[in-house]
């Protein structure tokens, strides 16, 4: 099963479940999600970038990450809105209980 989130928030799911967290970026402004810690029991199957659809600068765009459940227990998720120049901006974290 797929569960789709925007932002982190807390999740239960299944193993083999996959998740798909959309995050929102400002790339003009050369900020990126990164993650800094995933869990043991979740895997980091696939990161995209979605541009907007709007061609001015500064247009919102999307960051989504594919996680996949691969054992019981609850693990963190740690993100990081970073600069090029690796300068935080913002952190956000949840957690995905997988049963």
């Amino acid at each position: 099963m797929r569960h789709v989130t925007t932002g982190p928030r807390d999740l239960q799911v299944a193993v083999g479940d996959t998740i798909e967290l959309h995050l929102p970026e400002n790339t003009s402004r050369d900020y990126t999600w990164c993650p800094t810690h995933i869990g043991k029991g979740l895997l980091l199957s696939d990161v995209r970038f979605v541009p907007s659809r709007n061609p001015l600068p500064g247009a919102g765009s999307e960051r989504i990450l594919y996680l996949r459940a691969k054992r019981p227990g609850t693990w963190p998720v740690s993100l990081q809105l970073q600069r090029a120049e690796h300068m935080s901006a913002d952190e956000r974290s949840m957690t995905v209980t997988v049963t």
